[in-house]
């Protein structure tokens, strides 16, 4: 819970300096005011995969603001369905649901940065707690690094590369690391924007 404050509060403190930042020009600038509207960006991740009778599902919208021209910040909805196809599956389904905030930094008019923090209703499969096969809460802190593509006018394609420092027993992500649910807990994200 401390850690959740910790970056609620660096969020704040992140848009506070990119509050001051921009409103800082200098005479030979001419400074262009865009409406709170304008600043505001949308967009979110959409997974879907059908492998072995298993069926992955993930609706992730999620709404920005854009601070200044290299700072952005938002929130964002999770649902995940991992399970199997059908009502006489051998295979359990989980149903996995939140929301979170997150920050993103243009290093250059491709490259972002990004932290994101989620807070996920899932199922404890921790063997080792005594809340086993309960619902429960899982923090999930992902820090990394994005490629942003403009496709079109106002249609940006990102994918990012993410590390999930705090690689909770129960994080949903777990069965998507890409070196699998033991190893190292990095995953590979592809989402869109509009207006970013």
């Amino acid at each position: 819970m401390k850690l959740f404050f910790f970056f609620i509060f660096s969020f704040h403190i992140s848009f506070l300096i990119g509050q001051e930042e921009s409103s800082y020009v200098s005479s030979d600038e001419v400074k262009t005011t865009e409406s709170f509207k304008d600043r505001l960006f949308t967009g979110g991740n959409f997974g879907f995969n059908i492998s072995s009778g298993l069926m992955y599902l993930e609706i992730s919208p999620m709404l920005g603001y854009k601070i200044n021209d290299k700072l952005s910040a938002g929130i964002s909805g999770k649902y995940l369905y991992w399970g199997g196809i059908g009502d006489n599956s051998p295979f359990r389904s989980f149903n996995y649901y939140g929301g979170g905030v997150f920050s993103r930094y243009r290093l250059t008019e491709s490259i972002l940065a990004t932290v994101e923090y989620e807070l996920l209703n899932v199922e404890d499969l921790n063997p080792n707690s005594g809340g086993f096969g309960n619902r429960t809460l899982s923090n999930v802190l992902l820090v990394g690094a994005g490629y942003n593509s403009q496709i079109a006018n106002n249609f940006n394609l990102q994918i990012y590369l993410l590390y999930d420092v705090i690689d909770d027993p129960n994080s949903p992500y777990r069965y998507n690391y890409l070196f699998g649910p033991n190893g190292i807990p990095i995953i590979y994200r592809i989402g869109f924007s509009l207006g970013f």
